[in-house]
């Protein structure tokens, strides 16, 4: 299933850069007289023409979808840099410098990779696109055994390791912006659970035993409060299929089937072929 959801979350991100592409060349097409020799949206007017829609609406429906869709993306992206640059100064503001300095040195992480904050919320996450971070808080050491935090690290590194944040904003922006495709809105839901249970297979490994995980993720479930203020693209150590994590730490073997979104995939796929005015 891991398999299986990297390849549809590579062709997603592949048809998303390539309906997104086609819409900006068709834009710098009738804005800026760019000479292009194919553009699906083209094609698409020509559609609507062949379905005896009037030209001025089939440009007026086409040139709707381009405008929503390039500014949801536009938004959504600003939305994040400045949530990004908020979270930024509020990890500045509470890191401990001494902590952050000791924890890197006893777990082997570089410089960038790990920020210690001074709360008594237990807090557990991965952020950052093009340098991903772990953060954990004061309140979290507190709560956990040695061992236990020794899973939950291991935890963070893998989503450290594969830029699990980045994963989740792309899927997030795509969904929303190109909610039309349904199976982008499925993949997004879906994907931050393979993620999870990556992670936890990543740690349990490490430990040779899903003992100190599991124990780690109940303690947190009890205490956990949200992070005020903070909505940002992360990966959380307890905020995601809390019921699927437990059943796998309990049982490591246990495979995780999860059926395949036929009918969305037929339905995105029938609306791509519409955008590229195939049909």
């Amino acid at each position: 299933m891991e398999k299986r959801l990297k390849w549809l979350y590579a062709a997603s991100l592949a048809l998303s850069g390539l309906v997104l592409g086609q819409m900006l060349l068709f834009v710098g097409q009738h804005l800026f007289k760019w000479h292009v020799r194919y553009n699906i949206f083209d094609l698409c007017v020509i559609l609507f023409k062949n379905l005896h829609i009037p030209a001025p609406i089939a440009l007026n429906l086409v040139n709707v979808v381009i405008l929503y869709t390039l500014s949801a993306v536009l938004l959504l992206i600003m939305r994040q840099t400045f949530q990004a640059m908020k979270a930024k100064k509020l990890v500045a503001k509470h890191q401990d410098a001494a902590l952050t300095l000791q924890y890197r040195g006893m777990y082997q992480l570089a410089e960038h990779q790990l920020r210690i904050i001074a709360s008594k919320a237990p807090t557990a996450m991965t952020i950052g696109f093009r340098k991903p971070q772990i953060i954990l808080s004061t309140g979290l050491l507190d709560m956990l055994d040695p061992t236990e935090l020794h899973a939950v690290i291991d935890h963070e590194k893998c989503h450290l390791k594969h830029r699990d944040p980045l994963a989740i904003f792309l899927l997030s922006v795509i969904s929303k912006a190109l909610w039309y495709i349904p199976i982008f809105a499925w993949l997004a839901k879906k994907y931050p659970i393979m993620i999870e249970l990556r992670a936890d297979k990543y740690a349990i490994g490490q430990m040779n035993q899903p003992a100190d995980l599991g124990s780690a993720l109940l303690k947190l479930l009890k205490q956990q409060s949200p992070v005020p203020n903070l909505s940002l693209s992360h990966a959380s150590f307890a905020e995601t299929s809390i019921n699927v994590r437990i059943k796998h730490i309990l049982d490591p073997q246990m495979t995780f089937l999860l059926p395949w979104p036929r009918l969305r995939i037929v339905v995105s796929l029938l609306i791509a072929i519409l955008l590229m005015g195939l049909i």
